[in-house]
């Protein structure tokens, strides 16, 4: 900036005015001008730059928010803004001052934009957007609901999910794992089911190009060390015996036999043979239909689903591995020929639901019940539907079946699922020992 004398500006009482044709004459640029009349008392910029960011937040506002912005009784400045989450699509919004709550609302309206959003989101805000487009790739509602339970359990009030995606570091996360993980004294697959929200949201975070990497891919996990071991449950409670199942053949053939007013559900009980003999899922069972058989009756398609939960028929099964077919072994077919003899008897349709007395599907507590009831007269610990699946399972495998066929039947993604949860020890001490015997005698 060219030198002004100090006499110059001293002497002359509108130095400051006069001084500016002498700095115009050598081209002084905006910047050089506005230092020179904030040094000299001549602009106040921090009230510039206050007035500025008034005018902006009343442009803002009026732009974007609709809602009426008042004074309480109680001397709170309050107003509304638009929440899909509540009943009437609005929040309150309640500040000790009137300046308090528009600076709140220029936050809020600020944060729709794309660019700032990206700086400012969190897994809070996340998580609702997330859950959204995971419930898309998946047709099990029930992933989604424990999903749920899990950002109860592990996110929900932590400091963690209210950090900034683009803030969030190696570091940070190592250690957020680390304590989850001390914290809970988790095993490997709890440890896997409460991460799949940070995991998975982040690489959601990735393809909105919030982050350019996720960074918890680089966190490692001394799994040896640090889970808790999980002791895999005796087979006695997770499986039938094959005395068992054959004191349930004969509970069946009882039920089966009793007259028909005495049942209100009168096929449950083959329903229940049924999946013993075919390791379905009780939903599969409910919505077989006859049609699924296949011409040659060796084989059943297994295509579709009735949910207890929401008390639906879904034309797809559980599994990822999509519809599958099930063979059909003698006992199987002879089961499935009871049933249709029975809904003749009872005059009751035999071209629809296998297993219902109606023109609707059997309902899932029927069947529960009698997996209950059973149980008891077994004098056992109690054995769901589920642990009939893991008999049949069982079952196949202790015969030699091949892994791969045996996952194909149950609707596995993975032989490891199979092995490491459904396969259990059917035979008793006895048996066992005797098998070691001849194992042994070499």
């Amino acid at each position: 900036m060219t030198e002004i004398k100090k006499e110059q500006l001293n002497n002359d009482p509108d130095s400051e005015i006069s001084a500016l044709p002498e700095l115009q004459k050598h081209g002084p640029d905006a910047e050089e001008i506005l230092s020179y009349m904030q040094a000299n008392g001549m602009i106040d910029l921090q009230g510039v730059a206050a007035s500025m960011k008034k005018s902006e937040t009343e442009r803002i506002i009026k732009e974007k928010h609709p809602y009426k912005i008042s004074c309480g009784k109680d001397g709170r400045w309050r107003t509304y803004i638009k929440d899909e989450t509540k009943k009437n699509g609005l929040k309150m919004v309640v500040k000790a001052t009137e300046e308090k709550l528009k600076e709140a609302l220029v936050e809020h309206y600020q944060g729709e934009d794309p660019e700032v959003r990206k700086q400012r989101l969190t897994l809070e805000e996340l998580y609702p957007e997330w859950i959204k487009f995971k419930a898309l790739h998946t047709p099990a509602d029930t992933y989604i609901t424990r999903i749920g339970r899990e950002w109860k359990r592990y996110y929900e009030g932590t400091e963690i999910i209210r950090v900034p995606i683009v803030k969030l570091t190696k570091l940070m996360l190592d250690e957020w794992v680390h304590r989850l993980i001390k914290d809970n004294n988790m095993t490997s697959k709890q440890y896997y089911n409460a991460t799949v929200i940070m995991r998975q949201a982040l690489d959601y975070a990735v393809d909105l190009e919030v982050i350019e990497f996720n960074p918890l891919s680089r966190v490692r996990v001394d799994g040896r060390r640090l889970f808790r071991k999980e002791k895999k449950k005796e087979s006695f409670t997770q499986v039938f015996s094959e005395e068992e199942v054959r004191h349930i053949e004969e509970f069946v053939r009882e039920d089966t036999e009793k007259p028909a007013h005495s049942r209100i559900h009168k096929l449950a009980p083959l329903g229940v043979l049924f999946m013993l003999k075919t390791g379905i899922r009780v939903g599969e069972l409910l919505a077989l239909r006859y049609e699924d058989i296949s011409e040659d009756r060796k084989w059943i398609h297994i295509q579709r689903q009735y949910r207890y939960e929401t008390h639906e028929l879904v034309e797809h099964t559980k599994g990822a591995e999509g519809d599958r077919f099930v063979p059909l072994p003698e006992a199987a077919r002879d089961i499935i020929r009871t049933a249709k003899a029975k809904q003749q008897e009872y005059g009751t349709p035999d071209d629809g639901y296998i297993f219902s007395s109606t023109e609707d599907p059997l309902p899932y507590q029927p069947v529960q019940y009698q997996f209950e009831h059973y149980s008891k007269k077994l004098q056992t610990v109690q054995k769901s539907s589920h642990k009939a699946r893991k008999t049949y399972i069982s079952a196949l495998i202790d015969e030699g079946l091949n892994l791969n066929s045996v996952r194909e039947f149950v609707g596995h993604t993975d032989e490891r699922t199979t092995l490491h949860n459904y396969c259990f020890d059917r035979s008793n001490d006895d048996e066992r020992l005797a098998l070691v015997e001849k194992a042994l005698a070499f």
